[in-house]
């Protein structure tokens, strides 16, 4: 029996279909996203913003729980939804009232408390569990790192009368650094970055994302010259600067515990993009650094 041996034309002729089907499907799930993503910011009431981060931060958690379930450690997956509900029904609460604002900050102590107390009653009845150290680690860092760093967008929304613009400025700068680290290091990546947790980024692409993150700070500034007043050139050059890195890390944040897990993505539900976590994993990071430069720079 003969075999004919594959050349590199018809390699890459058969893998190009599977390349075009993922790209249109990232694509169309894109355009649907933003067409979502604009909708409950500009269009539908103050009460579709509030809806729409219970359910992907509760999403998003409920994903991080089985991604370390993979590696083969138990959580408490409803416990961890539950005390994602909590904090953000109670920073939309209060955060829209300045006069509680400070009440804002006792409230998620006391959530964080009740969740810890929590998980360690959770304990309690049953039998002796040989992770039970690692059950109550994971448990806990899931609702920190997922739900407490992505409510900080609810925090934003509510940080200025102009809030939700500025959580426009959130996306499409975290966003940008996703578009032009994947177009930059497509056509000119050669130096790979950290291989062992990502094995297509490369220091080119991380650069020419951070530089997109400027430009998606500028556009914003530019489509938007009067909600973003606040904004000068030099604040657009910081942001975006700052929320590029941020988005960089946080998405090598979550390579790694995917890695770790020997997981690809989160989820399937989100066709071209995995999961919620898969989704929000950068803005997990940037949300609470542009909060915090809204409160100490932008006010100040």
């Amino acid at each position: 029996m003969s075999t004919t041996p594959v050349t590199s034309t018809q390699a890459t002729a058969t893998t190009l279909p599977a390349i075009r089907s993922g790209f249109q499907w990232r694509l169309i799930s894109s355009i649907v996203l933003w067409a979502i993503m604009l909708s409950v910011i500009f269009w539908l009431p103050p009460t579709a913003l509030y809806i729409f981060v219970n359910v992907v931060l509760a999403r998003a958690v409920w994903e991080f729980y089985r991604i370390c379930e993979a590696k083969g450690l138990r959580t408490y997956k409803v416990w961890g939804v539950i005390g994602t509900l909590a904090l953000v029904s109670g920073s939309w609460f209060f955060y829209r009232q300045p006069q509680r604002l400070q009440l804002s900050y006792d409230f998620d102590i006391l959530i964080l408390l009740v969740f810890a107390l929590g998980v360690f009653i959770r304990q309690f009845p049953q039998k002796l569990n040989p992770q039970g150290i690692e059950t109550m680690a994971v448990t806990l860092f899931g609702l920190i790192y997922v739900a407490w760093l992505g409510n900080f967008i609810t925090r934003i929304n509510f940080a200025s009368p102009h809030g939700r613009y500025f959580i426009m400025l959130l996306v499409v700068a975290t966003k940008f650094t996703d578009m032009g680290a994947y177009i930059v290091g497509s056509v000119f990546g050669r130096h790979k970055m950290i291989p062992r947790i990502s094995p297509k980024k490369t220091w080119e692409g991380t650069i020419g994302g951070i530089i997109f993150a400027v430009g998606g700070a500028f556009l914003c500034r530019w489509v938007m010259p009067n909600e973003m007043a606040a904004l000068t050139s030099l604040h657009a050059v910081v942001i975006g600067l700052l929320l590029g890195v941020a988005a960089v890390i946080g998405d090598l944040a979550e390579s790694l515990i995917k890695r770790e897990a020997g997981v690809k993505d989160s989820s399937t539900i989100l066709p071209g993009h995995g999961g919620c976590l898969d989704m929000i994993d950068s803005l997990l990071f940037t949300a609470p650094l542009l909060y915090v430069y809204m409160r100490l720079v932008l006010r100040g």
